[in-house]
């Protein structure tokens, strides 16, 4: 009887090692040309899902560096639904204050800043999602050297 117990408590105990874990973040990032982006190319992104049961935060990243010339990115991003469903939102990134100092974290020379895009979403929620930069004052943006997607489990 005391062994049985026994197995039961270890069997116990073990349970939260086996698959009841949530899964890990997950992030996809493409680096930028030198030269710049350009307006007219956008980014396309496929996120993977490492559990389709959760909920993720879809955050993106911004790396740049000194050479960036203003004070904020402004990006148009379509996020798309498994059925084709396209949830367009404008996203004004702050990456400078008003003196021009830089507002991610980061030394040197690059710097590094992040935003959540849409929250509480399911893998049929956001199957594609497109970047465009639509900033008004340049068709070939310098300084922003990488973007990523990072899908967080809730």
């Amino acid at each position: 009887m005391a062994a049985v117990a026994m197995l039961i408590a270890a069997v116990a105990c073990l349970l939260p090692l086996t698959g009841c874990r949530r899964p890990l973040s997950c992030s996809t990032t493409t680096h930028l040309p030198d030269g710049g982006w350009l307006q007219s190319l956008p980014l396309t992104f496929r996120p993977t899902y490492p559990d389709s049961t959760y909920r993720y935060d879809l955050t993106l990243s911004v790396r740049y560096n000194n050479s960036y010339a203003y004070r904020n990115l402004a990006l148009m991003v379509d996020v798309i639904a498994a059925d084709g469903t396209i949830d367009r939102q404008p996203l004004d990134i702050s990456l400078a204050d008003a003196y021009g100092n830089w507002m991610g974290g980061g030394f040197g020379t690059l710097y590094q800043d992040a935003v959540v895009i849409s929250r509480s979403i399911t893998p049929a929620d956001a199957r594609t999602v497109v970047l465009w930069q639509v900033m008004q004052s340049c068709d070939t943006l310098r300084g922003i050297t990488d973007l990523s997607l990072t899908l967080t489990p809730r």
